[in-house]
């Protein structure tokens, strides 16, 4: 069976010309790589790219895949085309990746992976494969961000009407139609948000460095957990009794509160802290002797009906 070995990225230019920018082809080329390298990665296939000469026809991009095992190299091949021009159909698609419940567990990763490889050994790659495989990469902040770079790159090349994507055999030879993406439908691709649900610590204590007496913006200092963070009070009560000097501070004093710490994906795909919020303050710690604020009292009743309700409902599913 004749199994694809190479990956070809088509631009089809306006005028049928045979030239584009620059700096927006090298950048294509980067964030190509970049997903091909990481899908590699996740599926535990080892290759190497190369880049072949370019053809004609607008502008074609030949990367061919060096690796020991053609049919994991005919998978990759067959998912990066899946991944670069399945058209996302609502923004809910990359609004579900950025929620952690909606994303595939390690172990479940793990288990598809395994899966995949031991079918591979058998046989070429199936379509329920290739949708198992497009469904694990997808799934990747990685992928998706880097993907997204792209396509917000190649929006701004207005010759740039369509691009093709398509898997070769080693001879050059198309195995199957171009998978065609129209330059209208680019900017589904593109994160419009690259900010992630905040991580909710119930519990956390901060020593206060440096508190705003002040209104305005500017953020607070505290220690936290042995490091030093700046953060927003967003607590209007103790915020406020602060201001009306209800509330003074000493070297030590400490607050227990819910912390907010907020992530975001950068550029290159990573998870990274973007800042930290006070949301409620539970405590006023002076001293080592805490004391509970009438915020703090009415977050725990709340929490405690809560836990009350889930026990409740969870006796009578069981």
């Amino acid at each position: 069976m004749d199994l694809a070995q190479k990956f070809e990225i088509h631009y089809h230019l306006l005028d049928k010309s045979h030239s584009m920018n620059a700096l927006v082809k090298n950048k294509c080329e980067a964030e190509f790589l970049a997903v091909a390298n990481e899908v590699a990665e996740i599926l535990g296939v080892q290759l190497v790219w190369e880049s072949q000469a370019l053809e004609e026809g607008g502008i074609r991009e030949i990367w061919a895949a060096i690796g020991s095992n053609n049919s994991q190299i005919a998978l990759i091949v067959s998912v990066l085309a899946l991944i670069w021009s399945m058209v996302p159909q609502t923004d809910q698609e990359l609004v579900d990746l950025q929620k952690e419940e909606k994303r595939l567990s390690i172990e479940e990763k793990k288990l598809e992976i395994e899966k995949l490889k031991n079918e591979l050994e058998k046989e070429a790659p199936s379509q329920e494969a290739l949708k198992s495989a497009s469904k694990i990469a997808s799934d990747s902040y990685k992928v998706v961000t880097r993907r997204s770079n792209f396509y917000k790159s190649i929006s701004g090349c207005e010759k740039v009407y369509q691009v093709g994507f398509s898997g070769l055999n080693a001879e050059n030879r198309h195995l199957e139609d171009e998978h065609i993406v129209e330059s209208r439908d680019f900017i589904k691709f593109i994160f419009t948000s690259n900010d992630l649900k905040p991580l909710e610590i119930k519990s956390a204590r901060i020593e206060i460095v440096s508190p705003v007496l002040k209104e305005g913006k500017a953020k607070w200092k505290g220690i936290y957990e042995g490091d030093f963070i700046s953060f927003s009070m967003d607590d209007r009560e103790f915020k406020s009794a602060v201001l009306s000097s209800q509330i003074s501070f000493k070297s030590g004093t400490e607050i227990l509160c819910v912390l907010l710490i907020h992530k975001k994906i950068d550029e290159l795909g990573d998870v990274v802290t973007s800042g930290y919020s006070v949301d409620i303050v539970l405590e006023n710690i002076e001293s080592g002797l805490p004391k509970e604020t009438l915020q703090g009292k009415r977050y725990r009743h709340t929490q405690k009906l809560i836990e009350a309700q889930n026990d409740l409902f969870g006796d009578k599913n069981a």
